[in-house]
């Protein structure tokens, strides 16, 4: 039996409320930026007055953190659909893939989290959430130095793997966005064999 209390239909409809206000506030924020964006105009375009807005959300702030903290959310989801228990050379490659799927799958949200990166936000906006990605990449190659599977003989620390192969799946994600039709003879390429092909080369060699 499910012991979570039902909501009553004024919450629910206070819920609905919110994220429609959201939605809207997504699209400005996309649109301005999280600076200029203001309570008036996301009252204006959700047909709010600015006081009915006061309801939801208290400050311009606390807009710009919800919706951070929900794309976040969102690739926290991903992220943890990788096993834990995988060999640390494999998970490294899925959770690139995780991230580029996510990227795929929610292109609004990786407009807003891209958003964040210049912004100074509050621990209300996940930003320990957003981080989490490169902190399990980081974590699987330090695993897999100290199991022997990643090799330090080309001088890289774990961190200066994980950054390596941060950047490869943000620049490929970023790339995925370009259309390279004209030039598909010099450029293309399948982006999860190009990830597994670089994290093979970070890998200790076996000894013939």
């Amino acid at each position: 039996m499910d012991s979570k209390p039902r909501l009553s239909r004024r919450d629910r409809r206070r819920m609905d409320t919110r994220e429609e206000i959201l939605v809207v506030a997504r699209e400005l924020l996309l649109e301005v930026g999280p600076e200029a964006l203001s309570l008036r105009q996301v009252a204006r375009r959700a047909d709010f007055s600015p006081a009915s807005l006061y309801t939801y959300f208290a400050s311009r702030d606390e807009i710009v953190a919800a919706l951070f903290e929900e794309s976040f959310r969102r690739l926290d989801a991903y992220l943890r659909r990788v096993p834990t228990d995988l060999p640390p050379e494999r998970r490294v490659v899925e959770l690139g893939l995780a991230y580029m799927d996510y990227a795929h799958d929610n292109p609004m949200d990786l407009r807003c989290i891209m958003q964040a990166t210049s912004q100074e936000l509050p621990p209300s906006s996940g930003i320990a959430l957003g981080l989490e990605a490169a902190r399990l990449i980081g974590e699987t190659f330090r695993e897999g130095m100290e199991r022997g599977i990643f090799s330090s003989d080309a001088g890289l620390s774990a961190a200066e793997m994980a950054y390596g192969t941060w950047a490869l799946v943000h620049g490929m994600v970023s790339v995925g966005g370009i259309d390279l039709a004209a030039a598909s003879d010099e450029v293309s390429a399948e982006p999860g064999r190009v990830l597994e092909a670089f994290v093979s080369l970070l890998r200790t060699p076996r000894s013939s």
